[in-house]
C-alpha cells in the first residue's frame, strides 16, 4: 500500500485589510523619511522643503490608483512581475517582466543597504562607531531581519502590526515635538532659497525640484507592497485597493506635517550634511539627552520594521519569477512547514549583507533605486492600464480608478519628469540595467517556456 505524498507547500491567504495596510505603511516609512529630511533641506530650506514632499504625494496617489487596478485584477505573488506579463502578453510581456526581475535582484540588496546606512547614522548618535564597526552593525541588522521573517505569514503579519504601532507613534511624537519647538521667526529665517532657485518659473527650479523629489518619492515607495503579497491577501479585490489608498493618505499627511514642523524647529546650522541625525538633535534640544536616546532607539526600531516589510515583499517577487522559470529555480523553493520562500530570503539576505560593505551615503542609493525603476516598472504599468481599455480588456479589472484616464496619464508624465531631471549619473545607470537585462534575456531566457 503506497503512502500518499504530503501536499506541496503553497502560499496562504492569511492577511486581512489591517495587516495589508500596516505592512505597506511600515515599508513606506522606515528610515527613509528621516534620512531624507536633511537631504531635502540642504536644497529647499524652510517652507520650500514641502515642495518635493508634495510632488512625492501627488506621484504616489496617481501611481497608487494604477497599482490598485492591477493588484485587484491579478492578486498573485510577484506584483509587477505578474502585471507586466499580463498587460503586454506574449514575448514582449515576458521580456518586460524579466527586466523587472533583473531590476528587483539589484534593488532588493540596494534598498536594504540604504535603510542600513540610515540605521548606522542614527546608531552613531547612541554609540560612536568607526567605519568597520558601522559595517558590522549593518550586517547584523540585515541578519536580524532574515531571522524575523523566517516564519509563517500569519506570524509575520502579527510582527508587522506591532511595528506599525511603533512607526505611527514615532511620526506623531516627532510632529508634536517639532510643533512644540516651532519658531515663526526661525521658520521665516530658514525660508531663503538660493538665488538660482528664486524664480519658480525657471527650468533650473523645476530641474532641482525633480531631482530632489526622487528622494521624497523613495520615502513614499512601499504603498504597493500589498501587491507583492497578492497570493496571501484575503478578499484581494477589495483589500488591495483599500490598503493602498489608506496607507498613502495616512503617510502623506504625516510626512507633510513632519517636514513643516521641522522647517520651523531645526536651525539651519544643524543641516551640515545629509548624514546628520536630525531627529535626534531635535529631541535633544527639546527634552535633553536621555529622551533623545530613547527616541533614537525607537527610530532604529522603525528602520528595522522597514527592512522587515520590504524583504517580505521582494522575496515574493523572486519566488513568483523562479516558479515560472524566469529566475534561478532555487528561489522557487518554499519552506515545507512555514510555506514561505526560504531560499530566496536566505540568499538575498546574504547579498544585502555584502552590499552593505560597498555604500556609505544614502543619496547614492536613493536616486539609483527610483530612476532605474521608472522605464522598467512605473511608466509601463501606467501605459498598460490605458491599453487595457483600448484593447477591450476592461472586463479583467475588478477595481477601476476614478477619473480615468487622468491618474494614469499624470503618473506616467511625472515619472518621466523625475527621470529627465535626475541627472546623467542615474540616467545612464538606468539604461545600464535595461541593457544588462536585455542581454541576459536574449542569451538565456528568450526561448524558455513560462511554466504557468
Amino acid at each position: 500500500m503506497s503512502v500518499p505524498k504530503p501536499p506541496k507547500p503553497t502560499l496562504q491567504r492569511a492577511l486581512g485589510l489591517r495587516q495589508a495596510t500596516v505592512l505597506s505603511m511600515i515599508d513606506m516609512v522606515g528610515i527613509g523619511p528621516f534620512t531624507a529630511l536633511p537631504i531635502i533641506m540642504l536644497a529647499f530650506p524652510g517652507k520650500f522643503s514641502l515642495i518635493p514632499w508634495l510632488i512625492g504625494a501627488v506621484v504616489s496617489f496617481a501611481d497608487g490608483l494604477v497599482w490598485s487596478e492591477l493588484g485587484s485584477a491579478w492578486p498573485q505573488a510577484g506584483g509587477s512581475y505578474v502585471f507586466l506579463r499580463k498587460l503586454y502578453r506574449g514575448g514582449f510581456g515576458r521580456f518586460m517582466a524579466f527586466l523587472y526581475v533583473v531590476q528587483t535582484s539589484f534593488h532588493l540588496p540596494l534598498v536594504m543597504t540604504s535603510a542600513a546606512i540610515g540605521f548606522v547614522n542614527y546608531f552613531n548618535y547612541l554609540v560612536p562607531l568607526n567605519f568597520w564597526e558601522g559595517k558590522v552593525v549593518m550586517v547584523a541588522l540585515v541578519s536580524l531581519v532574515v531571522i524575523l521573517l523566517y516564519r509563517k505569514i500569519g506570524d509575520v503579519g502579527r510582527i508587522g502590526f506591532f511595528f506599525s504601532i511603533v512607526v505611527v507613534f514615532l511620526l506623531l511624537w516627532t510632529i508634536a515635538t517639532g510643533a512644540w519647538a516651532f519658531d515663526a521667526a526661525r521658520y521665516a529665517q530658514n525660508s531663503v532659497l538660493p538665488d538660482f532657485l528664486t524664480d519658480w518659473r525657471s527650468s533650473a527650479f523645476w530641474l532641482v525640484a525633480g531631482s530632489y523629489s526622487s528622494k521624497t518619492i523613495y520615502a513614499f515607495l512601499g504603498y504597493y507592497n500589498v501587491c507583492h503579497l497578492g497570493s496571501e491577501i484575503k478578499n484581494p479585490q477589495r483589500n488591495i485597493p483599500l490598503s493602498i489608498m489608506i496607507s498613502i493618505g495616512c503617510i502623506a499627511v504625516l510626512y507633510l506635517l513632519m517636514q513643516w514642523t521641522m522647517a520651523g524647529a531645526a536651525p539651519q546650522e544643524w543641516i551640515r550634511n545629509e548624514n546628520v541625525p536630525l531627529i535626534s538633535l531635535l529631541f535633544e534640544s527639546v527634552y535633553g539627552k536621555g529622551t533623545a536616546y530613547l527616541a533614537t532607539g525607537i527610530l532604529l526600531l522603525v528602520a528595522l520594521s522597514s527592512l522587515f516589510a520590504l524583504m517580505l515583499g521582494y522575496t515574493r517577487i523572486l519566488y513568483a519569477a523562479a516558479k515560472e522559470g524566469m529566475h534561478f529555480p532555487i528561489f522557487a523553493h518554499l519552506h515545507p512547514k512555514g510555506n514561505f520562500p526560504d531560499y530566496a530570503l536566505l540568499i538575498f539576505g546574504a547579498i544585502a549583507a555584502l552590499f552593505c560593505l560597498l555604500f556609505d551615503k544614502p543619496s547614492q542609493v536613493f536616486g539609483f533605486i527610483v530612476v532605474t525603476r521608472i522605464f522598467i516598472q512605473f511608466i509601463p504599468q501606467a501605459i498598460g492600464v490605458l491599453l487595457l481599455r483600448k484593447n477591450g480588456r476592461q472586463g479583467e479589472l475588478n477595481y477601476k480608478m476614478p477619473f480615468f484616464p487622468f491618474p494614469a496619464i499624470l503618473s506616467a508624465l511625472i515619472w518621466l519628469f523625475v527621470f529627465l531631471s535626475s541627472g546623467y549619473t542615474y540616467f545612464w545607470s538606468g539604461l545600464a540595467v535595461i541593457a544588462l537585462g536585455s542581454i541576459i534575456y536574449y542569451l538565456f531566457f528568450k526561448w524558455k517556456e513560462v511554466q504557468s
